[in-house]
């Protein structure tokens, strides 16, 4: 079961694909609202979010 702070991995889309993030909340639309832990188009910027379904990501099951 997904809930806050469960540690993902993207798939989709492409230019995030690979990027790990945690899970913030849940749209009434049923996606999920997810920050990425490292952003691509500057890496000193603030983290970037992203909105996605749950095929668009896979949980990364702790060690």
């Amino acid at each position: 079961m997904l809930k806050v702070g469960t540690l993902i991995r993207v798939i989709r889309p492409e230019y995030a694909a690979g990027i790990q993030g945690i899970i913030q909340g849940r749209e009434e639309s049923g996606r999920w609202i997810v920050r990425l832990e490292q952003n691509l188009m500057n890496p000193n910027d603030v983290p970037l979010m992203l909105s996605l379904d749950e095929s668009d990501f896979e949980v990364i099951q702790p060690e």
